[in-house]
């Protein structure tokens, strides 16, 4: 009930029509939506409102050799919403330095008025405080050890496997943005075969996992595919009145 009020209140709050995606995700909520996406959207507004974004960096189209960039990293990034009301508090998704070539140019963007996420050829370092900013690269030496709530994360908008190319953490270098990767190794073995990247909705679903346990990163790489994962380490939570404690045990995936 307290949340209900909550959304209720920021949602009833006309600062929102201030916000630089009003057009998005505002001007569409008061239109007929099946009643079992509102909570979702809702959740979304207000993640808006507050300025709980997530970045997706679409500048990378020169690294794709198919045609169809934008439509191909749009239907990825759909993928995120799957299980968006697991969280009270999810964060809204702008993909942005979209290119001015002209498969962009000269045509609208699509799904630009989406609810679910807004897309522009703005900068992300022209739309947000640079300080705020973490770029999350594989690449990067510094290990990321908690989710920082005032920060504004970015993922590299590149799903193509082949591109082996450090291109995300040159970019976080070559604008002096903060940059991390994930601790995988740590939490986690993979098999000898397995790619290490990870989709955008799999890094989404572990970013808010993140915030929703305080940094539980054992929780968090529950989203890295099974399929993935030789070994990885679990908790294992033990009804005992005197600790109350949690113990650690390693899971062996055959």
């Amino acid at each position: 009930m307290e949340k209900r009020k909550e959304s209720i209140v920021a949602m009833s709050d006309p600062s929102r029509l201030e916000s630089p995606f009003h057009k998005t995700i505002f001007a569409t909520l008061d239109m007929k939506y099946n009643p079992q996406r509102w909570p979702n959207l809702y959740a979304l507004a207000q993640a808006a409102r507050l300025g709980d974004f997530f970045v997706i960096d679409g500048g990378f189209e020169f690294a794709h050799a198919r045609h169809s960039y934008f439509s191909s990293l749009v239907q990825r990034v759909f993928r995120c919403f799957k299980h968006i009301n697991h969280f009270h508090s999810p964060g809204y998704i702008i993909i942005s330095d979209l290119s001015n070539n002209f498969q962009t140019c000269h045509h609208p963007l699509p799904h630009e008025h989406s609810t679910y996420f807004h897309s522009t050829r703005e900068l992300y370092i022209d739309l947000f405080d640079k300080d705020r900013l973490i770029y999350l690269t594989p690449d990067s030496p510094n290990e990321m050890t908690h989710f920082d709530h005032d920060a504004i994360y970015i993922l590299g908008g590149i799903y193509d496997d082949e591109n082996r190319e450090p291109l995300t953490y040159q970019k976080a270098v070559r604008q002096n943005i903060r940059h991390q990767k994930l601790p995988l190794e740590k939490y986690l073995t993979f098999h000898s075969t397995s790619s290490r990247a990870l989709a955008f909705h799999e890094v989404y679903n572990i970013l808010l996992t993140l915030k929703h346990t305080n940094s539980n990163w054992i929780k968090a790489f529950r989203y890295v595919p099974k399929r993935k994962i030789a070994n990885r380490i679990e908790e294992e939570e033990h009804n005992n009145d005197d600790d109350g404690e949690e113990n650690i045990k390693s899971v062996t995936f055959n």
